[in-house]
């Protein structure tokens, strides 16, 4: 059985390249997003089984830890996996979130090895 993820990315070019690396790397990715605010609402009202939720830490709406956060206080997300991704200061986005927060980060760009690794949760 696949992983399922959903992908928060506002950049249409980098959401389409890692929606199809993803599948190739056999995961299923069962939602889209442009921004964190959409990924949200459709969730909250269209539940998914998820595994997996890698998101891009900036974005129009709602940022990656407004919405980790809104999707923790709903039960059926509160036990998915968080990913979170930033070709930015990678320590500014690392205080947004708790140390133990169980939050794993991935700084773009990055290789399909990085991005496995981190999916496995080794990285």
């Amino acid at each position: 059985m696949k992983n399922k993820v959903v992908l928060v990315e506002d950049d249409v070019n980098l959401r389409k390249t890692f929606e199809e690396l993803l599948d190739i790397i056999g995961y299923e990715v069962v939602r889209c997003y442009e921004d964190g605010g959409a990924a949200y609402v459709d969730l909250r009202e269209n539940h998914q089984e998820v595994d997996i939720v890698l998101t891009d830490f900036f974005m129009p709406v709602m940022n990656a830890d407004e919405l980790i956060k809104s999707l923790k206080s709903l039960d059926q997300y509160a036990d998915a996996q968080y990913i979170v991704m930033s070709g930015f200061d990678l320590e500014s986005v690392l205080n947004c979130f708790p140390p133990d927060s169980g939050i794993r980060f991935l700084n773009k760009p990055f290789s399909v090895d990085g991005l496995v690794e981190v999916l496995e949760g080794k990285g």
